[in-house]
């Protein structure tokens, strides 16, 4: 926002007591012929009104001033400037992804038809998460098991669970013994509507768009445009050789899948160097383990605290610009843990022992949690 000093200095809002006592100066120095101007009176009353209307524009006025720059517009204002500038908003999207049926040892045929509903275990606040099943898909006798290829209810990055969420399904499928979602579940990740910080930085870097040769900001600039990727860094160090520039994708969901990948190969080409040897690739994902023991006041009820535990920490590990993707910051992970639990009288973190920060292209999850919950006074 456009500071106050810059604002007083162009359109000053003065306060309505002393706005009254100039424009009554004025008005008695002119020889204006009504004198009175007691509260209550007509004119009193209709001098308010306008000196009210006076402020109130003043106000406007220095509200349109700040959505006038690109540095200071909020919300729809920003997404009228990004037009100016060839940006749009990038719109959400629906997780798309496989999941896998585990058929019992002796099954027969077993069919899975398109729009057969699969979901989530309900979290905390009583919410599932559901998905559908996009073509009609057969297990046949002789196979152990099928993959399901499933696109999500609704738009966002939240469909983009973690491994083992995808537990359940809306109908009895005779023969089917485990429904579950594999780390590497998501071909095309789903995403919120863009956030209005990451717009402005889009296109405050529109800059780079107009550069002769084709830059790292450029190729991150296209990169960026494309809905799902979270960021994209670039590097033209010649990393595989002379000429070669490596782009890193990350994604709403951390790792990016081949159809993204191959969305934001078509968005550089675009711009591609003569000889400029480019590898688009995804960022790392990593797995981390977590072992962590909760310590309750004795008379407390541990009724839901391994549940609300681990809410707290996939809160903490969702893939957003918040934090650091290639970081775990134990103190981080302890308040978040602290804010759902506030009864809590310890926590410990036995694995990882401290905290970890890989290279930059790596996107450190949540791999496999273990709680253990235990009171004031126990041995452990």
């Amino acid at each position: 926002m456009i500071s106050n000093k810059i604002l007083d200095a162009i359109f000053p809002v003065p306060h309505l007591d002393d706005l009254k006592k100039q424009k009554m100066d004025e008005l008695d120095k002119a020889g204006f012929t009504i004198t009175n101007f007691r509260s209550g009176g007509v004119f009193h009353t209709l001098m308010m009104i306008s000196l009210e209307i006076y402020i109130e524009l003043a106000g406007l006025f220095r509200q349109s001033l700040n959505n006038m720059f690109v540095r200071h517009a909020a919300g729809e204002w920003l997404e009228l400037k990004a037009q100016d500038y060839g940006k749009t908003r990038k719109p959400a999207a629906k997780t798309k992804g496989v999941l896998t049926l585990t058929a019992r040892e002796v099954h027969g045929t077993i069919t899975i038809p398109a729009g057969t509903v699969f979901r989530t275990d309900k979290d905390i606040n009583g919410e599932e998460l559901r998905y559908f099943s996009v073509a009609d898909v057969t297990l046949l006798n002789t196979q152990p098991e099928v993959l399901v290829t499933v696109e999500a209810e609704k738009e966002g990055a939240l469909y983009n669970v973690p491994q083992n969420r995808i537990v359940n399904c809306t109908r009895h499928l005779e023969g089917v013994d485990r429904i579950t979602n594999a780390s590497d579940w998501i071909t095309l990740a789903g995403a919120d509507i863009e956030d209005w910080e990451l717009l402005r930085a889009r296109v405050l870097n529109s800059w780079a768009d107009l550069a002769t040769g084709t830059t790292a900001a450029k190729y991150k600039s296209a990169a960026e445009k494309v809905t799902g990727v979270l960021c994209a860094d670039v590097d033209q160090m010649h990393p595989r050789g002379q000429g070669s520039v490596d782009i890193i994708i990350t994604s709403t969901a951390g790792e990016a899948g081949e159809e993204l990948l191959q969305k934001v190969a078509e968005a550089v080409e675009e711009i591609r160097g003569e000889y400029d040897n480019l590898l688009i690739k995804s960022a790392v994902t990593v797995y981390q383990d977590l072992d962590i023991m909760i310590e309750l006041p004795e008379l407390i009820s541990g009724d839901g605290v391994e549940e609300r535990t681990r809410y707290a920490v996939e809160n903490y590990f969702r893939v957003s610009t918040s934090r650091k993707l290639n970081e775990l910051v134990l103190l981080d992970l302890y308040i978040g843990i602290k804010q759902e639990i506030p009864v809590l009288k310890n926590i410990k973190i036995n694995d990882p022992a401290g905290d970890i920060k890989l290279a930059k292209g790596n996107v450190i999850l949540l791999g496999q949690l273990n709680v253990t919950v235990i009171w004031e006074g126990e041995d452990v």
